[in-house]
């Protein structure tokens, strides 16, 4: 149980420094609202990314540790927030601990899904997008398909003759394919967290006269 509150701990005091700083970037960081559109998608993309992945470790670690402490008929389920609670167990800076884990993780996932949908997709130097919309640009593409990459980018990479460094690549089936493989894996990570949450504690051990 020691090893599952100090990864539960490490993973999350790491992701809500990171998510608050990559959410600033995503706004524009320094620069403000004057970066490229194309950059600030190009941001959101890799934060959703990193926040599903966490959001589905956080999930699987929380299930483990609450089977754990159920076996072990343990006072309070919730991982112990390890930086905080080394040498006495306090059941408010525990769940405090997973009340700001979570919503870090929930406020991340809106802040850059959001972020992310306003991506249409453009031919590599291409000055407007393949279609109106998020899912028309991508279903254009795919019709389209790719003989030399690179063919598409997440947004407008090219303004006259200039570039934009920072705008990334769409790779076809692999761009948009790795956040829907993360965004089951959270929802399945979820459901065993659910499921692990709802059980109810074993009977104590019986012993013989």
């Amino acid at each position: 149980m020691k090893a599952l509150a100090k990864t539960w701990t490490w993973i999350g005091q790491a992701f809500v420094p990171l998510a608050i700083g990559w959410g600033f970037y995503v706004r524009g960081g320094v620069d403000g609202p004057h970066l490229e559109e194309g950059v600030l998608i190009s941001r959101g993309y890799w934060g959703l990314l990193v926040t599903l992945a966490v959001g589905a470790a956080l999930s699987i670690v929380a299930a483990l540790y609450i089977r754990a402490a159920r076996r072990a008929h343990a006072q309070t389920r919730a991982p112990p927030n390890t930086m905080l609670e080394e040498t006495e167990r306090n059941a408010v800076i525990s769940w405090v601990t997973v009340a700001v884990f979570v919503l870090s993780v929930v406020g991340a996932f809106v802040l850059f899904l959001v972020r992310y949908l306003d991506s249409k997709l453009h031919t590599w130097n291409g000055p407007s997008p393949l279609a109106p919309g998020f899912w028309s640009t991508r279903v254009k593409a795919h019709e389209l398909g790719c003989d030399s990459a690179p063919c598409y980018a997440l947004a407008q990479r090219l303004y006259g003759t200039n570039p934009v460094s920072g705008v990334n690549e769409y790779k076809l089936y692999l761009t948009d394919g790795v956040l829907v493989f993360l965004a089951v894996a959270f929802c399945i990570a979820a459901v065993f967290l659910i499921g692990e949450l709802v059980k109810a504690p074993p009977p104590p051990p019986r012993y013989g006269r």
